[in-house]
């Protein structure tokens, strides 16, 4: 059979023979076989878009790791973060407001250049992009343990906590949410500290120059990455908002939302990230040499990249990023399309159904 628009009778589309069904009959396998070609359509869009949606991940992975590899190891000859009363102005238009709560606590918010925030408030950490308003139960990131937030330019922002009011139930998912006590701020050798946040009075330190022994002197426990703003956070190379976790109850279930998160961060977790200089894993070199196609230079020929080939690098990550949210747009809104349009056909093909049951009524009917 010759090929029509890419369809021929290898392509698993059955070719309809009129001849041998009824009106009734024919114009069902047309609107079905028109279906079983838009759901192999969708298919391929979903794929596509969990492709696109993991290569992102991967990139956000590795600016993140350009930056601490370009910043983590920061020698400071005098500070450049200053505190102006409950505010800390960090670099590159980050900074820290902190107030007091209706419940005898303290609240904070971290802001970012673009105005998105990272809000502290009922023991979560509630990303918000610009202009918006978001709900926690939503979008919160439980605190339940120690936990570092790594921002764009290689700050990090370490929350301590207490124990937790409750204990975790993994029966029904309730408890283990616990206050943050204090906070530890360093890039490179600049760090600050800020404490007794879980109550009326914190007491926000003087920005120094022992950032280096204050990193390694705090538990880092589990390490989230901006991911573009801080309405955006990774961990483990997933964003918060698309982690799933099995359920504890159930192992054939899958949890996502909130309470994925909760089970995610439930145990106490000591860790340590090295400011100094991350390598690329031989998966995130595959990644750059296979998928992205991105050429790098790595004179160690082991992935461990010097600060100037991870400056090289990134950008090169940057426009990497630039194009796949741009095809990530795009394959959103083919895949929208696809939807409606496959709905349609169904919807076209019931009411076509119905006509014809219809006809056929007022035929029988007429005839007695």
């Amino acid at each position: 059979m010759a090929t029509v628009n890419g369809v021929n009778s290898n392509n698993n589309v059955n070719v309809v023979d009129s001849s041998k069904l009824s009106q009734q009959d024919f114009v069902s396998a047309v609107y079905l076989e028109r279906g079983n070609m838009l759901d192999s359509e969708v298919r391929k869009l979903l794929s596509e878009i969990e492709t696109s949606n993991k290569l992102l991940g991967n990139v956000n992975t590795l600016i993140n790791k350009s930056n601490i590899a370009q910043y983590g190891t920061s020698q400071y000859k005098q500070t450049t973060w200053t505190t102006n009363g409950n505010n800390i102005v960090l670099d590159n238009g980050y900074g820290i407001a902190i107030q007091p709560d209706a419940n005898g606590k303290t609240t904070f918010t971290l802001v970012d250049a673009e105005g998105n925030q990272l809000n502290y408030q009922n023991q979560a950490l509630v990303p918000v992009a610009k202009g918006s308003i978001s709900d926690a139960k939503q979008v919160g990131i439980p605190v339940m343990n120690d936990m570092t937030m790594v921002l764009d330019d290689g700050t990090e922002i370490t929350f301590q906590t207490s124990a937790p009011g409750t204990p975790f139930d993994p029966s029904n998912l309730s408890g283990g949410l616990a206050d943050i006590t204090g906070i530890t701020i360093t890039r490179g050798n600049q760090g600050l500290t800020v404490t007794d946040l879980n109550t009326a009075k914190p007491v926000i330190g003087t920005p120094n120059l022992n950032g280096t022994a204050l990193d390694a002197a705090s538990n880092d426990g589990y390490v989230l990455l901006e991911a573009g703003g801080l309405h955006s956070w990774e961990f483990d190379g997933v964003n918060t908002n698309q982690m799933s976790r099995k359920d504890p109850n159930d192992s054939s279930q899958t949890l996502s939302g909130y309470a994925a998160r909760k089970v995610a961060f439930q145990n106490s977790f000591t860790n340590e990230v090295t400011g100094g200089m991350p390598a690329l894993t031989q998966e995130e070199r595959d990644v750059l040499s296979n998928l992205l196609k991105i050429n790098y230079t790595d004179a160690s020929g082991k992935g461990q990249l010097t600060p100037e080939e991870w400056a090289s690098l990134k950008t090169s990550l940057n426009a990497a990023k630039e194009n796949l949210t741009g095809s990530n747009q795009l394959q959103t809104v083919q895949l929208q399309r696809a939807m409606t349009t496959y709905n349609q056909n169904f919807d076209t093909m019931s009411n076509s159904q119905s006509k014809i049951y219809t006809l056929l009524k007022d035929i029988i009917s007429n005839s007695k």
